[in-house]
């Protein structure tokens, strides 16, 4: 530019500005309110802050929503509208310093509207019920497009309907949307003629002027801000997915080459978890280079669907990094063994021989036991102290048998024998412990029967006592069959009980719980309170004994037991993780919650012994005799002889970690896992402040 242009630029730059002085004066003066920037607020103990003035009329009708949710579901919701979220770096932090500062806790959800700058976010407790993927749900199916309608009642009203419909397991249905305003701002008020005509023409000068020479700068000021303001930029994010792929593409290459070397060397059976581990990499491989490829094409992407993208691709290539790692430790293992097999037979010979001397006190319990108590009493240890015996020969003569496997140069099958008989040796140990673990469960429930009996006698006499009375008279179609249906199971209790206490416990406490949920109206809430908290300390205690009684049949014969069984005692340990968290602060769902705890470690139970009794094993191959009990111990170490894991990571990359003893194959340092870093795994959502986690974005 030359220096005319740039004075006359200069001159008209100075004009332009003492316009645009002039319209901001005049709007000053004609408009009466303009949106404010706003911190993090305090509630104050409402469940609607309306900083914005968006509700107006309709109000009640959110209230009435939030009411609706926390009566159904036991969860609050809380609304929040202002004009900007300000005074921190993003919307996540805003919401969950405004969650902070209010003292939200697990079951309480905020939803944060910031009208003007069309940012909304989500905000719950860790432990809240839903996860990530939900509460993505929800936002795309029920909060934008209420938003972006501006239909900012509706946007509560759907998000607390959504809630509900997640929390009881139902999918969600499509909001009710109200079209709106933009903002109560937006309108303005008073504006005149003149104001509007000189407004119009100083800023149609300005756009005309200041287009060419700011439009770039701008943009690239406000991609700048964008970055600073989410964590890693774009251009941050596709450097480290083109470095993990590149890695974790080559490393899957070699581990594939290693693998092939470890299966003539060890064998499938020695390697079958190993080979699983490698197929599951490649299919985050694929995955992510799907994913990259959708980053390259000529399609058009939000900068969000980018960065999402960028994330899970990280999220796939170090996970698969961990997984490839883990198994190259077992065979580092697998390796020494191999190399210097003393120690280790040294270790088993010590096992067997301890193990040995604890069998003849758990024989001796078990018999006990199996005098005491019926059959079904004890169907998961009934036979652990013979199983055990048998792993304990395994073991023995799976180890005499190595020296002479190393001396015919067969070290690698001397490796994975010591392997098995490890696993052997520690098996039986299980088996013995089920034993003292089963007895002690079985006497806790005699004890928490005898009181299980005594409550449930005082709910029938109570309830009896109840329908002599007016209100309760009334209520005569409903209690009468819950008593008597009551007072059977105290009757079968007293029968089959000393027998069976575990299964005369569970029977007698799915009785009486409708019959006591009956009741509930008519008690006083501390006598309620206190009666949960007992009855739900002795489900505890059962459902505890249960799934480690359970627990210890499916790790124990883990060959055999399919994955329906793992799944439901999976849930049940899920469940009674959760009835431990709630018991303090609500004992009513943490009973709900060890009751299933308690079904589902009993379904588990069915469906593993079903898996035993019909199990058959593949081969007999690897046994020391093929004298009939081939079946049983494949159903007990099944499983066991695919290798360990170990989180350290391998200094030599690959799979297995090396190929010194495979064939020679070697690793360049390109593929070194050492040489590889770890992304760590971020959320597409800002950074989040207190350990809150939530979901949001621009409507």
């Amino acid at each position: 530019m030359s220096s005319s242009d740039r004075r006359r630029f200069s001159s008209l730059s100075s004009r332009l500005l003492a316009g645009v002085g002039l319209v901001l004066a005049l709007f000053a003066l004609q408009v009466p309110s303009a949106a404010t920037a706003t911190g993090p607020v305090d509630l104050d103990g409402a469940y609607i802050v309306d900083r914005s003035s968006v509700l107006g009329s309709r109000a009640g009708e959110v209230q009435d929503a939030l009411d609706d949710l926390s009566a159904d579901e036991s969860v609050n919701l809380f609304v929040v509208y202002v004009d900007s979220f300000t005074g921190v770096d993003d919307r996540q932090a805003w919401a969950d310093d405004t969650a902070i500062k209010n003292d939200l806790g697990v079951n309480d959800v905020l939803l944060a509207v910031a009208t003007d700058d069309r940012l909304y976010q989500v905000s719950v407790d860790p432990g809240f019920a839903l996860d990530d993927a939900q509460l993505s749900r929800l936002a795309t199916t029920s909060i934008q497009p209420s938003l972006r309608e501006n239909d900012w009642a509706g946007a509560a009203i759907n998000t607390a309907t959504g809630l509900g419909e997640l929390l009881r397991g139902d999918d969600l249905s499509a909001p009710v949307i109200a079209p709106g305003q933009e903002t109560a701002n937006g309108s303005g008020g008073g504006s005149t003629v003149l104001t509007w005509i000189l407004g119009g023409a100083v800023v149609l000068v300005a756009a005309i002027v200041g287009l060419v020479f700011l439009r770039r700068r701008t943009k690239a000021s406000a991609e700048s801000a964008r970055s600073r303001g989410s964590g890693p930029s774009q251009e941050d994010l596709d450097r480290q997915v083109g470095r993990l792929l590149v890695q974790l593409d080559d490393a899957t290459a070699s581990s594939e080459q290693e693998l092939g070397f470890a299966i003539a060397q060890f064998g499938d059976d020695a390697t079958a978890t190993f080979a699983q581990t490698l197929e599951s990499a490649k299919q985050k491989v694929r995955e992510s280079f799907a994913l990259k490829q959708r980053l390259d094409d000529s399609t058009p992407d939000s900068a969000e669907d980018r960065r999402a993208w960028s994330l899970r691709i990280i999220d796939l290539c170090t996970k698969a990094d961990a997984e490839l790692d883990a198994q190259a430790e077992a065979f580092a293992a697998l390796r020494e063994l191999e190399k210097n097999p003393q120690p280790a037979l040294d270790a088993i010979a010590t096992g067997v021989a301890a193990a040995r001397q604890t069998a003849p006190r758990a024989a001796s319990t078990l018999a006990s036991l199996t005098a005491r108590y019926e059959p079904h009493a004890l169907a998961t240890v009934i036979e652990n102290a013979s199983q055990a015996e048998k792993l304990l020969s395994y073991a023995d003569a799976t180890a005499r048998a190595v020296p002479d496997l190393v001396a015919a140069g067969r070290a690698s099958e001397a490796a994975v024998s010591i392997q098995r008989a490890q696993g052997a040796v520690a098996q039986a140990g299980v088996l013995f412990s089920a034993i003292d673990t089963q007895a002690t469960a079985l006497q806790s429930a005699v004890a928490s029967l005898t009181s299980a009996i005594g409550e449930a006698s005082s709910d029938t006499a109570e309830a009896r006592a109840l329908l002599s009375t007016p209100s309760g008279a009334a209520r005569g179609a409903e209690l009468s069959p819950l008593i008597a249906q009551l007072e059977a199971a105290v009757a079968q209790a007293q029968t089959s009980g000393p027998s069976d206490p575990v299964a005369a416990l569970q029977s007698l406490q799915s009785a009486n719980g409708p019959l006591d949920a009956a009741l509930a109206v008519e008690r006083e809430k501390a006598q309620r309170l206190a009666r949960t908290q007992e009855q739900l300390s002795r489900t505890l205690a059962a459902a505890s004994g249960t799934i480690s009684a359970v627990k210890e049949y499916v790790v124990t014969r883990r060959g055999a037991v399919s994955v329906d069984a793992r799944t439901r005692i999976a849930e049940a340990e899920r469940l009674l993780t959760e009835a431990y968290g709630l018991q303090t602060t609500d004992p009513e769902r943490a009973l709900a919650s060890a009751t299933q705890a308690n079904r589902f470690a009993q379904t588990a139970d069915q469906s593993a012994r079903i898996d035993v009794d019909a199990y058959s094993p593949p081969s007999s191959r690897g046994w020391p005799d093929d004298d009939g009990d081939s079946a049983a111990l494949g159903g007990l170490l099944g499983g066991l002889f695919s290798g360990g894991g170990s989180t350290r990571r391998s200094s030599s990359g690959g799979l297995f970690g090396g190929s010194s003893g495979w064939g020679g194959s070697s690793r360049s340092s390109g593929s070194s896992r050492s040489s590889r870093s770890s992304g760590s795994r971020r959320s597409s959502s800002s950074s989040r402040s207190g350990g809150r986690r939530g979901s949001g974005g621009r409507f």
